[in-house]
């Protein structure tokens, strides 16, 4: 197969815009290719992509044209998982096969889709899609704990040693030597025995008082700390087991 010639009756859809089954703009056409024997058109070329730089196959039959665009039954991102093959002017005979194998089958239901009638495909065998489960693992958050600060007040005892002073009376006694100053200046007697001194005697005593002092800071804060867990559960798959007197790949 080959590309088609720009003579062929095509232009009208040279370069206009390609829309899925959804309605939603995929891109624009970009070549069409033909039958190398026939010379009908059998699959063209959508620009996708950034900027269109991905041209992917859709088959040709599938399509239909209106001046609006053209128009194609499948979603963009079943277009997007079509086999990717260079678009270099020419497809090889597997290179078709695995293109009519991939767009032969309805992704939604697993019957026959559009008619696409490619070559070595039978668009009336019977198919039969097989299925499995597959897991979907995500994440969830929720709370793990709840941690609360509140102060309380202890009652104890504290002993502090406090150095304390206080005055005690000393009494000396020593004679007066007669030849003193004191003994030559002494007085009458007192007759009526008043005379008296007065010592005040003095000490120190503890005196409690309290204050109030920071002891203790407690900052609190959180963070994301990255962990693995391992999932698991049962998944079903279905197997397609062939039985008959007909052996896959007989021609009849």
């Amino acid at each position: 197969m080959t590309m088609v010639n720009r003579n062929f009756d095509v232009d009208l859809i040279e370069n206009a815009d390609v829309y899925d089954s959804e309605g939603a703009k995929i891109g624009s056409v970009g070549q069409v290719y033909v039958d190398a024997q026939t010379q009908e058109p059998e699959f063209v070329t959508v620009n996708m992509g950034l900027f269109g730089a991905k041209e992917t196959f859709i088959p040709f039959g599938a399509t239909s044209y209106s001046p609006g665009g053209l128009r194609v039954p499948f979603t963009k991102a079943y277009i997007k998982d079509a086999p990717n093959i260079d678009v270099d002017g020419h497809l090889s005979v597997e290179e078709e096969q695995r293109l009519w194998d991939y767009y032969s089958t309805d992704p939604s239901t697993g019957r026959h889709g559009v008619d696409t009638d490619g070559p070595g495909v039978d668009a009336d065998a019977d198919k039969m899609v097989a299925h499995e489960e597959r897991l979907k693992v995500g994440t969830e958050q929720r709370e793990a704990g709840q941690v609360r600060l509140h102060k309380r007040i202890r009652t104890e005892n504290q002993s502090v040693e406090v150095p304390v002073q206080r005055e005690e009376l000393v009494v000396e006694r020593e004679k007066v030597d007669p030849n003193s100053a004191e003994a030559r200046s002494a007085g009458k007697i007192d007759e009526a025995g008043r005379q008296e001194e007065v010592v005040t005697l003095h000490e120190e005593r503890p005196v409690v008082d309290k204050e109030t002092v920071a002891t203790e800071k407690v900052n609190i804060g959180k963070r994301t700390v990255q962990d693995t867990e391992t999932v698991s559960g049962e998944v079903r798959k279905e197997e397609i087991d062939v039985e008959g007197d007909a052996k896959p790949g007989a021609k009849h």
